[in-house]
């Protein structure tokens, strides 16, 4: 089986010529016994920390795998995860919340999700990519975790069907989590009742390493798995890893690479919401010379699901996916409830890049504040309000118009130009600013992960601002 499985990759570009580590070669091992068993449930974790190869053993599987007659899925847990994945290996990803589940409304306007029926055969295989982000916990949308659904959906009505979990165990958990439950083997096997294969990658190839930031992403992750107490960390400084000395400098370098209307170019990664709130309004105030609160053409994020303003390439607009604004109606704009509404057109990409435009309110209080979210009081108060409005109408009626109404609906944004390290979580950008800050926690193992999750978004060049790690 190993003889047919390198003469069958090979006849992909390139891949006759690598020479693969040991633990690739354990890796391919590994993944020929998970392919050939028929115990049922069969799942193969893969993990790897960056530079290890796990992407080129995605496209070698995923080639064999179509050879020898299977269908394989590729899935992310969002939607600029799938992105990166589609772009790296020339194959469609989906995200896995648009692939298993369809949405349902509810009255109080927070739809729930409901699995779809696995209508594939069974020699078909669910490839997911950035597991590490999958969670095992409910939450207002979904009575349990996202990993119950997904180990459903793809062994409903039959066990034959196979699953390969890919990620970096060294990124941070899902929240609330302290480890990354899909990457576990004995969680998956106890709490899933899954026949686990797994192989793990920790070999970079030296003559691979040209980058300062794979250098040092090596180091970090080094340091987070020693378990020593006070772990030392010396970050390498050249080339493509830059300090800078002040927020002017910070500024300076943002501008340089900031690109209207291209979400991959530039992003400034901070620790706290209110670093990424002070640095947007820093940004702002150097790029626009406005005094609206939002214009076309600015970059936002969305920081809560929101159900109502999805379409056929988005189940949902979920929280962190970035958007770029394409007009702003300031003509709509009033306050109501207690807070300011606009009707606005954002442009958001989808696996394939394609940009696709929704049209819907936005709460504008957000923008300039350190609040996350609206608290469950504002929320509860738009609710009251507008089932006021409705009121005399058939229920029926009232209820249809209250699943779709903009203002329980109004999508929750805050600029994009700064984002958190768990927002960062699944997306890569050519440009990387990171604002190191004092861990609030004291929690130096969960700083060190931030550092390497932050870290590694980064694929041409790194700047760091106020890095403890640098002498």
């Amino acid at each position: 089986m190993q003889t047919l499985f390198f003469e069958t990759i090979a006849k992909l570009p390139k891949m006759a010529e690598i020479a693969f580590t040991a633990d690739q070669e354990n890796a391919i091992f590994q993944f020929l016994a998970f392919f050939k068993s028929g115990y049922g449930r069969d799942t193969f974790v893969l993990t790897g920390s960056a530079g290890t190869g796990k992407t080129l053993l995605i496209q070698a599987f995923s080639f064999f795998l179509k050879k020898m007659g299977w269908k394989v899925i590729l899935l992310a847990p969002t939607g600029r995860a799938a992105k990166v994945i589609t772009s790296r290996t020339q194959q469609t990803a989906y995200t896995i919340h648009h692939h298993i589940f369809s949405v349902e409304d509810s009255l109080n306007g927070q739809p729930s999700f409901f699995p779809r029926k696995n209508k594939e055969k069974s020699k078909t295989i669910y490839i997911v990519d950035e597991a590490s982000m999958i969670g095992d916990k409910g939450d207002d949308s979904m009575r349990v975790g996202l990993l119950k659904y997904l180990v459903d959906f793809v062994f409903e009505d039959d066990e034959n069907r196979k699953l390969i979990l890919v990620g970096d165990p060294v990124q941070l958990p899902p929240i609330g989590s302290t480890s990354s439950p899909a990457l576990e083997g004995e969680i998956l096997k106890r709490d899933f009742d899954l026949n686990v294969f797994s192989a793990h990658l920790a070999e970079v190839k030296r003559q691979m390493i040209d980058s300062l930031i794979l250098e040092n992403a090596i180091t970090i992750r080094d340091a987070f798995l020693t378990g020593e107490e006070k772990p030392e960390i010396a970050l390498q400084v050249g080339r493509e890893v830059q300090t800078m000395d002040n927020a002017y400098d910070a500024l300076e370098n943002y501008m340089g690479y900031f690109e209207y209307g291209n979400l991959d170019k530039v992003i400034f990664i901070t620790y706290s919401n209110n670093k990424a709130m002070q640095i947007n309004m820093a940004i702002r105030k150097q790029m626009l010379e406005t005094e609206e609160v939002l214009e076309a053409g600015e970059l936002i994020m969305v920081v809560k699901n929101n159900y109502c303003w999805g379409t056929e390439h988005f189940l949902f607009l979920a929280n962190g996916e970035m958007g770029t604004v394409l007009e702003v109606f300031h003509d709509t704009l009033e306050e109501k409830y207690g807070l300011k509404w606009v009707d606005v057109l954002i442009g958001f990409d989808d696996a394939k890049g394609e940009q696709r435009a929704v049209e819907c309110k936005v709460v504008l209080d957000l923008l300039q504040s350190k609040q996350a979210q609206l608290s469950s009081e504002q929320v509860y108060r738009i609710w009251q309000e507008r089932q006021i409005f409705y009121m005399g109408l058939p229920k029926t009626e009232a209820a249809q118009l209250i699943s779709k109404d903009p203002y329980i609906n109004g999508l929750q944004i805050k600029y994009g130009y700064a984002i958190t390290g768990h927002k960062s979580q699944g997306g890569q950008w050519q440009n990387v600013l990171i604002a190191f800050e004092p861990d609030y926690g004291n929690d130096i193992y969960n700083y060190i992960r931030w550092t390497y999750t932050v870290f590694t978004r980064a694929e041409e060049r790194v700047f760091m601002l106020g890095c403890p790690f640098v002498e």
